[in-house]
């Protein structure tokens, strides 16, 4: 490389990290304890929409046994926010899609998508998944 340009390069590199310093030490806001005690106030006197899995547990125990494919996701990563049902035990505040299209959202098969098992999207095209697959045994 010619020198002009390693020069440059250089003077970039040391602008950028002295940009990033003046940042993180000088700019960037503190954490302080008085910030972290305003954020678990604003934080703990909003509704609570969302819950544990054990929570759901208590009262649909049978469902949490059998639970085998989808046994570390969420309840509410696929029926949405619980706390409205699970304290008015109405079936109105809890999500039940049984669309194929909901399935796919986390089963498509998609380059690089190795965490979950995927299913090409042809794969029984017009079948809902439940049809042949209980998402809770």
């Amino acid at each position: 490389m010619k020198p002009k340009v390693l020069a440059l390069s250089a003077i970039f590199v040391l602008a950028v990290y002295s940009v990033l310093l003046v940042y993180v030490f000088g700019l960037a806001p503190y954490i302080t304890k008085k910030s972290i005690e305003n954020w678990t106030e604003i934080e703990g006197s909003r509704e609570k929409k969302f819950l544990d899995t054990k929570i759901c547990a208590e009262c649909h125990y049978k469902v949490f046994k059998g639970l085998k494919n989808h046994s570390s996701v969420s309840c509410e990563a696929c029926h949405g926010a619980g706390a409205k049902h699970a304290i008015t035990r109405s079936k109105e505040y809890i999500k039940i899609d049984r669309s194929r299209e909901f399935c796919l959202k986390c089963h498509l098969d998609i380059p690089g998508r190795n965490a979950v098992k995927t299913v090409n999207i042809t794969h029984h095209k017009g079948v809902l998944c439940v049809v042949c697959h209980n998402p809770h045994s």
